[in-house]
């Protein structure tokens, strides 16, 4: 496709841009990233384990489907990772949106050959290009690549978004682009009510009340009980939403809280901000996700929660209602296509108690820096990690092997940002320092944090608290060949597989030689194996050895060889 059609075909779209501009007004535009039927399994703004969803995900179930361009465009970046989103394609168009199509099987037959030689340059299977906007043009409807299960996937399946190019902002494609079949309206499961202060009790106590709800005869929800609640409070509400044809659970597109008919919550899920995404961890309730395996919406924001999801807040919306009055309470929820399902209730104002108050209480205040130390760990904490003031913990609770174990927060605390752990490394270690990294045990399972030294200490950054300690790996990991033996014939084989696995800190590095010379190795950590398929970039002789080099987290380095005959 030579310059002066590119050219053209930017400047049309860009007249189409000026004339619309908006990207609801798309719909006719875009089309559809697959050839086939579509059908979500996952939709944008879904809640997730410590994010909301970036995008759509549509079932293919098997790889190989056609994944077509949106709408004219050029490849402006080309990703390839074991993780995350596998093997993607990042495709910017002319009305300043790019689209995203991730855990893809393969490239069409130019961008792979183009990735192929960027990966022999690098030798490295992992690579993240930005393209220049000639490279690689395509119309709408024109097949890019297929779809896959490459990276963090649990199943066949093509994730799609649309961002806002200049930003990376993903906005929501639903509603004004993509149709959806559903008239579902969201369903509700239970009323939380949360004491927000020191003296605030809920039906006389200090607890959070989880509430059932049931639906009337006019589909509205309602509480099975009278509620009480005195001091400042907030309101959650865990819920999912369907859609027509799937029992798959997605998320609502907006929640509005009023109190006494005056909007005191609203927040719309309809652009996210990647560098906000652990918001979510406060905007939904952190306990009752670890505990419950429930997403509660928390109608009312934490100091430290920045999401650019609130459309309007009274006084973050907490409220308190006063003794011997009561207040009416409606909450609406919303889905992608307007289905609304709607909660009422009422709330009777409880007394305060104002001796309740403990003086002696001790909490972090989120916004500012706190230092902990003691002789073997140092603990710090900046103002850019809690969402609220909290007690937490710093307490030594048991001696280990190389370090003492120590207790840093409750695990049902969300943080917004890493805080730092640091540990002192005993002399007699010294001469295996690089072997050591800081661990963070859950439930008897251990988890490798990436260590990085600083004098005789070891420290590291955690996105979660729990309890933490030394550890050291001196166990190489582990190679076992699949298909191959020595001197075995591989001549009818299309690759040569081998199984790859560490037990303790994790592999870092992976790499296959043949008679010496680097070839592609591709990673698939959820099968834990390693292959390399045959291809024109292997040498040619006579003989042949294979050698296998993987090395983990810690530096520990275990190789594998043989003979073959091709």
């Amino acid at each position: 496709m030579n310059l002066k059609y590119i050219v053209s075909v930017l400047a049309g779209i860009s007249v189409f841009c000026v004339a619309f501009g908006q990207i609801e007004n798309y719909k006719q535009y875009f089309v559809s990233p697959l050839k086939i039927e579509t059908s979500l399994s996952g939709n944008f703004g879904e809640p997730r384990s410590a994010h909301f969803h970036t995008g759509l995900d549509y079932r293919t179930y098997a790889d190989g489907k056609d994944v077509v361009a949106i709408a004219d465009g050029y490849v402006s970046r080309v990703l390839v990772s074991p993780w995350g989103y596998g093997l993607a394609l990042y495709v910017n168009h002319p009305n300043n949106y790019t689209s995203v199509y991730a855990h893809l099987s393969e490239f069409n037959p130019e961008i792979a050959s183009f990735v192929k030689k960027v990966q022999y340059e690098s030798q490295s299977f992992a690579i993240d290009t930005v393209l220049s906007p000639e490279m690689f043009v395509f119309q709408r409807g024109q097949t890019m690549a297929y779809s896959g299960n490459t990276g963090f996937s649990e199943g066949p399946h093509l994730h799609f978004e649309i961002r806002e190019t200049d930003t990376e902002y993903p906005v929501n494609p639903l509603e004004n682009i993509y149709h959806v079949d559903d008239d579902i309206a969201p369903e509700i499961s239970f009323l939380y009510v949360y004491p927000l202060s020191d003296i605030s009790t809920i039906d006389g106590k200090s607890l959070t009340k989880k509430v059932k709800l049931t639906k009337d005869s006019d589909g509205n929800y309602n509480p099975s009980v009278n509620l009480k609640a005195g001091g400042l409070i907030g309101i959650g509400l865990a819920y999912v939403d369907r859609m027509n044809g799937t029992s798959n659970r997605y998320g609502a597109k907006s929640v509005k809280l009023f109190v006494d008919d005056e909007l005191v919550y609203y927040s719309v899920v309809e652009k996210l901000d990647f560098e906000k995404q652990r918001c979510k961890n406060s905007m939904f309730d952190y306990n009752a996700y670890l505990n419950d395996d429930l997403h509660v919406h928390k109608l009312f924001v934490e100091p430290n929660n920045d999401a650019k999801l609130f459309q309007k807040l009274i006084n973050d919306g907490m409220f308190y209602v006063p003794e011997n009055t009561n207040a009416k309470i409606k909450i609406e929820i919303a889905d992608y296509c307007e289905n609304k399902s709607v909660v009422e209730f009422y709330v009777d104002g409880g007394k305060v108690d104002y001796n309740k108050i403990d003086l002696k209480t001790q909490k972090i205040s989120w916004d500012k820096n706190s230092f902990f130390i003691t002789e073997e760990c140092r603990l710090e904490i900046d103002s850019a990690v809690l969402f609220y003031d909290a007690e937490i913990d710093f307490v030594k609770i048991k001696d280990g092997k190389y370090s003492s174990v120590y207790k840093i927060g409750e695990e049902n605390i969300a943080i917004k940002n890493d805080f730092k752990i640091s540990f002192y490394v005993n002399e007699k270690y010294h001469q295996l320092i690089d072997k050591m990294f800081v661990v963070r045990e859950r439930e008897g399972k251990f988890r490798y944090i990436k260590p990085e030294l600083e004098g005789a200490y070891i420290s590291a950054e955690s996105s979660y608290f729990g309890q933490f300690y030394l550890w050291m790996d001196t166990i190489a990991p582990k190679i076992t060949p699949i298909n191959i033996a020595n001197n075995k014939n591989m001549k009818n084989a299309k690759f040569v597989e081998f199984k790859i696995e560490d037990d303790f800190s994790g592999i870092s590095d992976y790499d296959i030689y043949i008679n010496d010379k680097w070839v592609l190795a591709e990673y698939e950590p959820r099968k834990s194996r390693i292959r390399y398929y045959f291809d024109e970039m292997m040498p040619t002789s006579e003989t042949y050895s294979i050698k296998t080099v993987v090395k983990d987290n810690c530096n520990n380095i275990e190789v594998f060889e043989t003979e073959f005959r091709y």
